[in-house]
């Protein structure tokens, strides 16, 4: 059961994250704390890390967000939902947030940008259909296995709801790529779990897939090392894995060897291109390895920017 409590968010919202490859660009994030639970995810390390089951929802982030591009010279070109939780839990109450959110800054021209493991119903694709062109989705998948969904992310919605989210938004027109991202060594990146991913993926018209391993930090290592008891009893454990800072120096996280990593990318890539799928890998946790821009995580950049994302666009 997840408990939500409401609060209003004091200060200026349209914030660049701490992220690399979202340095440059406003963020938003419309809770603390997320009622998917994945295991694996790393806020659970975060100060403002409510707490497992808790969820805090900023519920004055509409109202917020229209006064502060009232206020602003120059309105961002572009907004990315949310770098420490998820837009689309299965909250009603978070959804009607988000919805008032992303309705306003699409109304205002502002481009919309987001990541999720959740389920994108139809008044979000209603409002979406309006100005595909301004909507960059990436949608978290790496396994179509009911395991994997049920024991390390089970309150995200399920693989066969991510697709069809999916197959809405490309119908729509809607830049969309699949994210697989964690991918957990001889789990899930074997040609038997990716192979019928891709093909799901490549039937939807989805043309690129971002993607990265998973990072074991402190704060979930235990909780995840259980969970991988459950769906990987042979595995070797985590714990034998080196360690590796992440590119922007901030924590780290225990991972397999970057040669081994480069090996299963190129070998990924060589099954994507099969499907006619370009893959990105996220420079942020694989520094050196990423290429053509990165993971995208926030849609394809500008072409004309000369110094990176640009936070703003013209008066």
């Amino acid at each position: 059961m997840v408990v939500l409590e409401r609060r209003k968010r004091k200060g200026p919202v349209l914030s660049a994250s701490s992220i690399p490859c979202l340095r440059h660009i406003p963020t938003i994030n419309i809770t603390e704390g997320c009622a998917h639970g994945c295991a694996y995810c790393y806020t659970q390390g975060y100060s403002g890390y409510p707490g497992a089951g808790r969820v805090v929802l900023y519920e004055n982030l509409p109202e917020l967000v229209e006064a502060e591009l009232r206020r602003k010279r120059k309105r961002p070109r572009r907004v990315y939902f949310s770098p420490s939780s998820d837009a689309f839990q299965p909250l009603p109450e978070v959804q009607e947030i988000t919805y008032q959110t992303m309705s306003i800054l699409l109304q205002a021209g502002v481009e919309v940008a987001f990541l999720t493991k959740g389920a994108v119903d139809e008044r979000f694709l209603t409002v979406f259909s309006h100005s595909p062109a301004k909507v960059f989705a990436q949608i978290g998948i790496a396994s179509l296995c009911e395991r994997v969904w049920k024991t390390l992310e089970g309150g995200a919605a399920s693989p066969r709801q991510r697709l069809e989210s999916i197959e809405n938004l490309t119908g729509l027109g809607v830049v969309t790529t699949a994210r697989l991202d964690p991918l957990i060594p001889d789990l899930t990146d074997t040609e038997a779990s990716l192979e019928p991913l891709l093909a799901e993926l490549a039937r939807r018209n989805v043309r690129a897939i971002a993607a990265s391993y998973l990072f074991v930090r402190p704060a979930f290592a235990q909780r995840l090392a259980d969970c991988m008891r459950v769906i990987s009893p042979s595995s070797p454990p985590v714990s034998d894995w080196p360690w590796q800072e992440f590119a922007n120096g901030v924590g780290g996280g225990r991972v397999i060897d970057m040669e081994e990593r480069r090996r299963r990318f190129a070998h990924l890539a060589a099954l994507s291109r099969g499907y006619g799928i370009a893959l990105h890998v996220c420079t942020c946790k694989n520094p050196g390895l990423g290429r053509d821009g990165g993971c995208q995580i926030a849609g394809p950049p500008y072409p004309t920017s000369l110094d990176g994302f640009p936070l703003f666009g013209r008066e």
